[in-house]
């Protein structure tokens, strides 16, 4: 093995993990983890859909960088929040008359199970559970990504791509 070679677990080292009571009571529940809204911030990961339960129906979400996170109304009183890339964006969701719903930060996590890894320039990263395959990161070699999302694209199409029930 050379000396440039190397590999991190992709925790985000900024990261800070505070007990529950530190961020206050539970607004979102997901089956990894309690999500929590304290001084206007959630706390999503990557390729994670949250729910978030809104007080009076919405009429109008309105997010910062849909890049950072998605936000799709499931009916007018339930938020699906998915993350997209490590980051952080705003979320303001109004009600039909234009009166502040939720005004907060989203702030968006890698996921543990990522592993990245290093060679000189060259980046790669991978989901490692019972075994480790290759996911699609921002900021991995360019080739190695495009194999992947290719390699992807493949797979989608031969188990026919959709959603269940479609």
């Amino acid at each position: 093995m050379s000396a440039d070679f190397r590999i991190s677990l992709a925790l985000a080292a900024s990261v800070i993990v505070l007990p529950a009571s530190a961020w206050g009571e539970p607004v979102l529940r997901s089956a990894q983890e309690d999500v929590y809204l304290e001084d206007g911030l959630v706390r999503l990961t990557i390729d994670r859909a949250e729910l978030l339960a809104l007080e009076r129906p919405a009429g109008t979400v309105i997010l910062g960088s849909t890049a950072i996170a998605n936000a799709t109304l499931s009916d007018d009183r339930t938020l699906i929040l998915t993350g997209r890339t490590t980051g952080s964006t705003n979320l303001i969701v109004l009600d039909a008359d234009g009166a502040e719903i939720i005004n907060t930060v989203l702030w968006v996590v890698e996921r543990p199970e990522l592993v990245t890894v290093h060679q000189g320039e060259q980046r790669q990263t991978f989901t490692c559970v019972r075994r480790c395959d290759p996911v699609l990161s921002v900021g991995d070699d360019a080739e190695f990504f495009s194999t992947t999302a290719s390699q992807m694209g493949v797979r989608q199409g031969l188990t026919g791509g959709g959603a269940a029930g479609q």
